[in-house]
Parts: C-alpha cells; structure tokens; sequence
C-alpha cells in the first residue's frame, strides 16, 4: 500500500512539474489599411448588331468592330486585346407550335487598359466609332504603389498588433517574454464603380466622367506571444 501511494504522488508531482513549465500565450490580432492611388483603368467595350441572318448580322459587327479598333489603335493605350466574339440565336415562342428562329445577335468585345485620365475621352470616342456597349470598367494601381503601399500596411499592422499585446500584458502586470508565432496577410480592396452594360447611346457634345478615388490595401497579423 504504501509503495502505492508513493507512486501516486511521483506521477502527481511530476504532472504539476510539466503545467509549470508550459508556456503561457497570448494571442492577438492587429489590423490596417493603407489607400493606394487607382491611376490605371480597364475598360470592356461591345460591339452588339441584330440581324435577320447570322451572316448579315456577323457583317454589320465585323465592319464597326473593325472601325472601333482602328481607332483605339491610334491611342496612347497600354494594352488592347479582343476578349469576346460571339454569334446568338434569337428565338421567338408562339403560342401553338415549336420555337421559331426570328433573327440573329453578333457581338464582339475588346478589352483596353489605359491611364485614367483618358478613360472618359475612350468612352465617348469608342461610341463614335462604333461601339454600342460600355461592358464594365476595374480600376488598377500600379504595381509600385501597390507593393509600397503592401508594405505600409504590414508594418501599421504588425505594430497594432504589438500595441494591443502590450496594453493587454501590462493591465494584467505580466511581461512580455517573446513571440511564438507570426502570421500575416493582406488583400487588395477596391471601391467598385457601378458597371454600365448595354449602354446604347451616347451624345457627341457629352463627356464621361470617370472619378478615380482611391484603392485600398489591407493587412492583417496574427501575433501569439508568450509572457
């Protein structure tokens, strides 16, 4: 019996010893976001015709289309490449009978990638020469603002992160021993701007305007620090 109980108290102490020597730790978040300039600009634009026939109808897209990208190839655009080429059937239901075929949809789409402050002056310009559909637009930054504003945002978090452990560390009287764990991450965040799909008309004397604002850059650190 008694050497029984001396067992039992060893393991007791022993289990005692090892929650003594387990680390304390102390986990937190810290958070930032750092605006970046949108100074670039992507722009969807359509070609759509309608036509009794498939053939008329890819015709009628084809000769706009091509007048569309004649122009845009003259400006001072980054990039410019077609996206989408498309040829629809139109079908029409009546009420006896099968479905019946009433005409055909023709479209194209090229995809142009410029400075913002051309973007209005490409709008208009494109539905003078052709184009009847203004898709959608995705503002950009540019890669050196992006990467200097990803650092910004790193360091503003890491430091929030630091100031939420110590506040916390010292309102309990512990201190600060060292960092377990660090783990951090960031995302690009835009302000979306409405997208205007099936835009038909557009008047000669009237003008776009695109106000660029700013994106976003956002960072998140998670600190695990023991004490």
């Amino acid at each position: 019996m008694k050497k029984i109980l001396f067992g039992c108290i060893l393991l007791f102490a022993s289990i005692g010893s090892a929650f003594a020597e387990q680390e304390k730790v102390l986990i937190v978040s810290g958070f930032s976001k750092v605006a970046v300039p949108a100074e670039l600009i992507e722009i969807r634009i359509g070609v759509e015709t309608e036509s009794k026939t498939a053939e008329e109808a890819h015709e009628k897209t084809s000769a706009k289309t091509d007048s569309l990208v004649k122009y845009l190839k003259k400006q001072s655009l980054l990039s410019l490449q077609t996206e989408v080429v498309r040829l629809q059937t139109i079908y029409e239901y009546p009420k006896s009978g099968a479905r019946q075929i009433k005409g055909y949809v023709a479209s194209n789409t090229v995809l142009i990638r410029s400075k913002v402050e051309s973007a209005g002056k490409l709008i208009d310009e494109s539905i003078q020469n052709g184009a009847n559909q203004i898709i959608g637009i995705r503002l950009q930054a540019t890669d050196a603002n992006l990467e200097k504003a990803s650092q910004e945002a790193l360091q503003l978090a890491a430091k929030d992160a630091r100031k939420k452990a110590d506040i916390i560390l010292s309102a309990l009287g512990l201190k600060f021993k060292d960092f377990v764990e660090i783990r951090a991450d960031f995302q690009e965040i835009s302000e979306p701007l409405p997208v205007m799909d099936g835009f038909q008309t557009m008047s000669a004397k009237s003008a776009t305007p695109i106000e660029a604002g700013n994106l976003f850059r956002e960072a998140k650190i998670l600190l695990k620090v023991s004490y």
